[in-house]
């Protein structure tokens, strides 16, 4: 697995035959499984193209065996004779339904928990005796930005038929999760001081003004931190709606309070006090009257 297109639904997989088990197989005179020395002319065909009717449709890739028969001199680079003679490119479909269902993850609404899934049936023909060949295994694997890979194979027995089928999974790596855990927890707090510092003004502590007018700033930096989070998705994924949309609420609500309360403090007209003498200065000042 290489590429991810999100918006398109779409899983880019590379496909590569590595070799074989048994000596009809691999030429041996033994049942060994020997890798890259297939010496059959096989092709490879995927989902719809994989059924009874595969001889109507064209194959995602054929292999020819005469270049593992008669190793071409890259097979003596020491650490590449073991490469794959072959691959294929294709491009699958994920399945937006049952992932979801069974799940409940196959959605970027989900991030950075979001899973997706890609389902692949498999069909290798002997193009020289038009016969099936067995599977003995498919390994899938991959390593993108932001994503880690994996797979299930799945070969099941209907009669005397067995039938091959591989699930593709792939989400977000820890680190990506880490990062982006992190970053909710970083707003959790920057608001929760906010509101902090708001219960305490409603009480009439002195606060520095500084701090005060730090609650704007919080205000306008939490759309930069979610917007720094790895791939981040468009609003309304798990990330809002446990983090980022109380947030900014909160710190809203907070900031507009703190702002108003050093308005109310600031501006409010003084207070008129009337001056009274103590009672010696006002005895003397009446005995001068007179």
């Amino acid at each position: 697995m290489f590429s991810i297109d999100l918006n398109g639904q779409i899983l880019s997989v590379r496909w590569s035959l590595v070799g074989a088990c048994g000596r009809q197989f691999t030429g041996s005179s033994n049942d060994d499984c020997v890798q890259n020395r297939f010496v059959n002319n096989i092709a490879l065909y995927l989902n719809e193209n994989a059924t009874v009717n595969w001889n109507t449709t064209a194959p995602i890739g054929t292999f020819d065996s005469s270049p593992v028969q008669n190793p071409l001199p890259v097979a003596y680079i020491p650490g590449r004779e073991q490469l794959p003679a072959q691959d294929y490119a294709t491009d699958l479909p994920m399945d937006p339904f049952l992932p979801y269902t069974l799940q409940k993850q196959a959605s970027a609404l989900y991030y950075p928990f979001d899973m997706y899934s890609a389902y692949a049936s498999l069909l290798v023909i002997d193009t020289d005796s038009n016969t099936s060949l067995p599977i003995s295994g498919v390994i899938g694997y991959g390593s993108m930005v932001n994503w880690i890979g994996t797979s299930v194979f799945y070969p099941t027995t209907v009669g005397d038929e067995t039938l091959y089928a591989l699930a593709l999974t792939f989400q977000r790596q820890r680190m990506v999760r880490a990062f982006a855990l992190v970053l909710v927890v970083t707003n959790w707090v920057l608001s929760v001081t906010i509101l902090w510092m708001t219960i305490l003004v409603l009480f009439h502590t002195n606060i520095n003004d500084g701090l005060i007018l730090a609650s704007t700033t919080v205000l306008f930096a939490l759309p930069q931190i979610r917007a720094s989070m790895p791939d981040s998705p468009p609003f309304g994924a798990f990330i809002d709606i446990a983090g980022y949309f109380m947030n900014v609420c909160l710190v809203s609500i907070c900031t507009s309070v703190l702002l108003f309360s050093q308005l109310q403090y600031h501006y409010r007209p003084p207070k008129k006090t009337s001056v009274e003498l103590p009672p010696p200065q006002r005895y003397t000042f009446i005995a001068g009257t007179e």
